[in-house]
């Protein structure tokens, strides 16, 4: 499990860290604070080829739109990836695994050959400390150990990425609204799994606890499966025509599951819930966590989203929840990372805990 992010010198975070994380990393913070640069960091550090490509359109709107276009997307997001947008700042990103190592992004330097072969050409590299040498990933283009995630030379631009690193697999989702479909073919997969279906009927039943049986079918006279829900009446119910909660917690487990990630990103996490939806939210997120291992990393603007998971991890009784505040001190983001005792004033007198 990540303990610790430090990030340098990345979009407009000059020297951000985030200590004491936990299997679940509520990111809290006012507008243009950082947040979903926090996580788009991450996706350096931990995603693979595909990950680094659609990091463009991920959480943000660009001019590539719904497709991959590197070259349209170079000055106006890869070349804001560097603080202040000068490529002299050098990128430097870490993530510690407790008595495993470090992950890091750093910032190398390549010479041009247009420029009389000066080391003016940022490369931006991922090493792995927990492995050998000779384990080094061989996937993607490769630097001394290091796998190159793109460069950014004045005459030469590539994304590149490679696998992600060893027993990390990252799933993302942003605030765009999930495909139903999609989430029945996730569904239909994870089915395929050993005791895949009972896994997830588990997890809805914190959500909506008359729920039987789960189902991907595809009703006569439609062109799409969907699943179905089980609920004890005399047919089953779409998912679709369930609550709001019940879809969020479905379409992120599916995903998860289908994905077998160990690190979820969550952009927004409250973005479409109703305040009294978000405690289910919380249950099934924390108990998500417990029982399949992975690790959350979620972003809300909401204070009603932070005290439904201080709530739910109260109720819990497990030491799960890690509230990190996103602040701007002296013209610098810095992270603050909430205590039980401030989070517990807070709900009490109805304090906020953004910046």
């Amino acid at each position: 499990m990540i303990s610790e992010i430090e990030i340098q010198d990345f979009r407009g975070l000059r020297h951000v860290k985030l200590t004491g994380l936990k299997h679940v990393n509520l990111i809290v913070g006012g507008n243009d604070t950082g947040k979903t640069s926090v996580l788009e960091a991450l996706v350096l550090l931990f995603g693979d080829s595909s990950a680094l490509r659609n990091l463009p359109i991920t959480f943000r709107t660009n001019q590539s739109g719904n497709s991959v276009d590197d070259t349209n997307d170079r000055e106006n997001f890869w070349s804001w990836l560097f603080f202040d947008r000068k490529p002299e700042n050098d990128i430097a990103i870490r993530a510690t695994i407790p008595e495993a190592g470090t992950i890091s992004v750093e910032t190398e330097r390549l010479p041009d050959p247009h420029l009389g072969n000066e080391k003016t050409h940022p490369v931006l590299t991922r090493t792995d400390s927990r492995l050998k040498p000779n384990q080094q990933p061989r996937s993607g283009i490769q630097m001394k150990g290091q796998t190159m995630l793109f460069q950014m030379g004045q005459h030469q631009f590539s994304v590149s990425g490679g696998n992600a690193p060893q027993d990390f697999r990252l799933a993302v989702l942003s605030t765009r609204a999930p495909n139903p479909v999609q989430d029945a073919e996730n569904y239909n997969q994870v089915a395929l799994l050993a005791d895949g279906e009972r896994r997830i009927e588990e997890i809805m039943r914190e959500i909506e606890p008359r729920v039987r049986r789960l189902r991907y079918a595809k009703l006569p006279g439609t062109n799409s499966p969907l699943i179905f829900v089980d609920v004890g009446l005399s047919r089953a119910v779409p998912a679709t025509q369930m609550g709001q909660a019940f879809n969020r917690i479905l379409h992120i487990y599916t995903h998860v599951l289908a994905n077998r990630a160990t690190v979820l990103l969550i952009d927004e996490v409250e973005n479409g819930i109703f305040s009294e939806s978000m405690p289910k939210i919380w249950r099934g997120l924390l108990a998500l966590c417990e029982r399949e291992g992975i690790q959350i990393f979620a972003t809300t603007h909401s204070r009603e989203c932070v005290m439904a998971a201080h709530a739910a991890a109260e109720e819990r009784g497990k030491d799960e929840l890690s509230v990190q505040r996103l602040q701007v001190v002296k013209g610098n983001v810095e992270a603050v990372p909430l205590g039980e005792k401030h989070l517990e004033m807070a709900a009490e007198m109805g304090l906020e805990v953004r910046s």
